[in-house]
């Protein structure tokens, strides 16, 4: 199964705050240094030691000092810490930061193509608390502004301790506000002798024109009689990836309208990928994860108008008996896990993989998953 909870693997703006972080551990402090991006020269971001942004409106390049074609920008402070400002739609938030990096990157599409410049997209404040500060006391203080829930943080942060010199630092998520086009989240990870905690601020995340086109109450039309355009699968102009991403524990529905009739998919999450950034879609992938009831139902609903016959899908999620093994199955940790994919053409240009990932007979709501893989052209 995926190894990211519920298969949220990490935007790359995210995998980028976390770099950032573990070089800040391992490597101290050192002066303010803007990485990768070239100019150092204070703006309208750095003020001595103090940055400052404002996320009441939307941020532009301008805004945050990022100068000619690059598409990063970062800053890691000496010994004392930036007094760090974020002006939000909830308030002011306040914090003393020893990393502040900018991205393009993490929403919306992902920029690592070199198409050229774009607008900052990804936030991450690094916050290093030191050991025997309280950092459950920290985070509820700033839950009003961030929209955490209280719950959450005292559910996490307890299991967040010094790590030794593990290879893997301890982690966590805490979700926070979704406000229009900006969203809020928070990373924790434990180190040697310290937590690091990652405030993140995301543009276009979970709205964004693309997105808000095409999904409307919770329900996202796609029309598979022929290959789909940009628009209908939520690109936003001048990007090569298109996402309609979710939080953990929600979804959205699908309506797929195919030849042979129409059906309803409880994604996670869709992603989708384009010839060049203003050339027409390629693939799409869509997610679905659920329980083995679920994920049974959701394939067998699939099977009937994909042509796949249903005594395969009976087959596949059979369990092994004395001396009748299933040829799709194999041991694991949590019981017998099947998998099995089916190519099927749909429609003149139009192609579908369907594949299975279920762990048989294991309960909770992740048992299982189905991945719908489209191609067109």
């Amino acid at each position: 199964m995926d190894p990211w909870p519920a298969g949220r693997r990490p935007r790359p703006g995210v995998v980028v705050a976390l770099v950032l972080a573990v070089v800040c551990v391992l490597t101290g402090g050192c002066s303010v240094v803007q990485l990768r991006s070239g100019n150092n020269a204070p703006g309208s971001v750095l003020d001595g030691n103090r940055l400052s942004f404002d996320l009441t409106t939307r941020p532009t390049r301008a805004d945050v000092g990022m100068t000619g074609e690059r598409n990063f920008k970062a800053y890691q402070a000496d010994e004392e810490d930036f007094a760090v400002t974020v002006q939000l739609p909830t308030g002011t938030l306040q914090i003393p930061a020893g990393i502040v990096s900018i991205d393009t990157d993490g929403a919306g599409g992902v920029d690592s193509y070199g198409d050229g410049p774009r607008e900052p997209k990804f936030f991450s404040i690094n916050r290093q608390f030191a050991l025997g500060e309280d950092v459950t006391a920290s985070l509820l203080a700033d839950a009003p502004l961030l929209g955490l829930d209280p719950a959450d943080i005292t559910r996490v942060t307890p299991g967040l301790s010094v790590s030794g010199n593990a290879p893997v630092p301890q982690a966590g998520v805490l979700y926070g506000f979704v406000d229009g086009w900006l969203s809020a989240q928070v990373q924790l990870r434990s180190f040697a002798d310290s937590v690091q905690v990652l405030y993140e601020f995301e543009v276009d995340v979970y709205h964004n024109p693309a997105i808000d086109r095409v999904l409307v109450d919770g329900r996202m039309p796609l029309d598979l009689t022929s290959p789909p355009d940009r628009e209908a699968l939520a690109f936003l102009p001048g990007y090569r990836s298109a996402l309609v991403p979710t939080r953990p524990g929600d979804v959205f529905v699908i309506d797929v309208t195919l030849p042979t009739g129409e059906l309803s998919w409880v994604a996670d999450d869709l992603g989708a990928w384009a010839t060049g950034p203003d050339g027409p879609p390629t693939s799409a992938e869509v997610h679905q994860f659920g329980s083995e009831a679920e994920t049974r139902q959701r394939l067998e609903a699939s099977a009937a108008l994909l042509g796949i016959d249903p005594a395969e899908v009976t087959a596949t999620l059979t369990p092994s008996a004395s001396g009748t093994p299933n040829p799709w199955g194999s041991p694991g940790s949590s019981g017998e896990r099947v998998q099995r994919s089916w190519d099927r053409p749909v429609a003149p240009g139009v192609s579908i993989d369907v594949r299975v990932d279920m762990t048989l007979g294991q309960a909770g709501p992740h048992a299982g998953s189905v991945r719908y893989q489209l191609t067109f052209g």
